[in-house]
């Protein structure tokens, strides 16, 4: 690849494709280099655009992220991969009108978009949006995307807050055996457990949720509950 751009340096595919190479060896910096020096060169790219925003996003620069998917709309305003990232990216920084406002750009343009469905559903049902709606969406992302177990993960959510929770806990189980790493999930399904009595299942989830290396929110109340069943 060097040796190719050193025949055509003015060539943006090719720094484009360096940065991909790059990225796939995990070299963000040297992938970051490759990525400007194509928009460089051809600032039109909106592939481009995209790769680096993801990257700076896979790495917590969510602002920067923001600004690259930005330009990328602004050279096509219907690129779905950059709406979708750029909700993902406003999701992730805790902007949740900036979030919920690309998810529904991405359904605008494509209704049965699995992902920005679940997305939304799941930020409506989490921060006082229409819990109706949110639910229609959740059913749809599981009906495209039956196999993807964050779909099954906010649909068992869902359900569970409406009391539904035998099927909640179906749900949840399917989700833990796609991300069994996933304290958020255990906990969820120790929950929807203790809620049909089955006190070894909920206390397996929950122990599983308290013990996780990995942060999140409710590992206290995951010890607690953990404590009342021992």
């Amino acid at each position: 690849m060097r040796r190719q751009i050193a025949r055509l340096p003015g060539s943006a595919a090719h720094h484009d494709l360096l940065g991909q190479v790059h990225l796939a060896r995990r070299e963000t910096e040297r992938a970051e280099a490759a990525y400007l020096k194509a928009l460089e060169l051809q600032p039109q790219r909106v592939g481009t655009y995209v790769r680096l925003g993801d990257l700076y996003a896979g790495s917590g620069k969510y602002d920067q992220a923001l600004a690259r998917l930005d330009q990328a709309l602004k050279v096509n305003p219907r690129n779905q991969v950059a709406l979708m990232l750029s909700g993902v990216a406003h999701q992730r920084k805790g902007d949740v009108p900036g979030a919920v406002a690309a998810y529904e750009k991405v359904l605008a343009l494509n209704p049965r978009a699995a992902l920005a469905a679940n997305n939304l559903a799941w930020l409506l049902a989490e921060h006082g949006g229409d819990k109706e709606r949110a639910l229609q969406l959740a059913q749809m992302a599981k009906e495209l995307a039956p196999e993807d177990a964050s779909v099954s993960d906010t649909l068992g959510w869902i359900l569970y807050q409406r009391g539904i929770y035998h099927r909640a806990l179906a749900l949840f189980k399917e989700s833990a055996a796609g991300l069994p790493e996933s304290p958020e999930v255990q906990y969820r399904l120790g929950l929807a457990s203790l809620k049909v009595g089955d006190r070894d299942g909920a206390r397996r989830a929950l122990g599983l949720a308290a013990g996780s290396r990995a942060a999140f929110p409710n590992r206290d109340e995951a010890k607690r509950l953990l404590a009342e069943l021992r």
